[in-house]
């Protein structure tokens, strides 16, 4: 897949015309395709991305463009969604669908899906947002709301009132059978988007127990401790059991990263009217093969 990021600044001479034609009229793409990139949402007129082809420019907007060829998306289904009340939304992601807007697409990403499947309003699909974020390559229980209060108040209980459970497939199998692993992950990715055990990075824990062996595979439960972006991937490759998949920390290719959010259970916490306890668990799905 080719991946383009162009910035542009329009002639004032072009001013007067429909984006899309100023846009073919000064770059070497065809108005076609600059349809489809605005379409796709991964077109920005003075830093705010822009839906509308016809919108008629007046000269010396900045632009940037951001596209990616040849991209295969995963279908959204309304039967993905596991559960709804109020303005919470638990879907069942499935791997390679987008948690959130990417930079070169809104369209097709499941902030975009969710809202058109349940047909929100404008200022609903506006404030629509993960409550956490699960990896593209990753499947399983993620949690959505669209009433901004509701959601920063979650995630500010978020460490105390909710537990997770992963299920990992990796490769070698480990020589142990439990782990409690504590290693510190770097704040930053590396320009690879790699982030790195360090040990002046930010704290980390996660529970890693073998529940079954297949030659040299072994299927794991994780239960994270803590939230870091990448964590189990990191966690498991530094202990030189990558997950299946995972190529970007050496894990071996398959058609999927084998990573699934099985289990999400919020404790304690005003979902509804009045505090209570909910816990939903889905399995991987028929693409979970190893």
């Amino acid at each position: 897949m080719a991946f383009e990021d162009i910035k542009l600044t329009i002639p004032l001479e072009e001013g007067g015309q429909r984006l899309d034609s100023a846009l073919a009229a000064i770059s070497t793409y065809s108005r076609r395709r600059l349809q489809r990139a605005i379409d796709e949402g991964g077109v920005y007129l003075n830093k705010k991305r822009c839906r509308k082809a016809g919108r008629i420019i007046q000269g010396g907007e900045k632009v940037r463009i951001v596209m990616l060829d040849d991209e295969k998306l995963v279908p959204f289904s309304e039967s993905q969604i596991v559960w709804r009340e109020q303005s919470w939304v638990l879907v069942h992601k499935k791997a390679g669908q987008y948690a959130q807007e990417a930079l070169h697409r809104s369209k097709g990403t499941l902030p975009y899906e969710i809202a058109m499947a349940l047909k929100l309003t404008p200022v609903q699909n506006k404030h629509l947002r993960p409550v956490h974020r699960l990896d593209k390559g990753t499947s399983g229980l993620m949690m959505f709301s669209y009433e901004p209060k509701a959601l920063q108040h979650l995630q500010h209980h978020w460490q105390k009132a909710v537990d997770k459970e992963y299920m990992a497939v990796v490769s070698p199998a480990p020589s142990w059978d439990s782990q409690l692993i504590e290693s510190s992950i770097s704040a930053k990715a590396d320009r690879m988007g790699r982030y790195h055990v360090d040990a002046k990075g930010r704290a980390c824990k996660t529970d890693a127990y073998v529940m079954e062996r297949r030659d040299n595979k072994a299927l794991l439960r994780l239960i994270p401790h803590t939230g870091r972006t990448h964590q189990l991937r990191v966690h498991l490759a530094s202990l030189g059991c990558p997950i299946v998949g995972d190529t970007r920390y050496g894990g071996s290719k398959h058609k999927r990263m084998m990573l699934h959010a099985k289990r999400l259970n919020i404790k304690g916490f005003a979902m509804r009217s009045r505090e209570t306890e909910l816990t939903w668990s889905v399995e991987p799905e028929g693409d979970w093969e190893w």
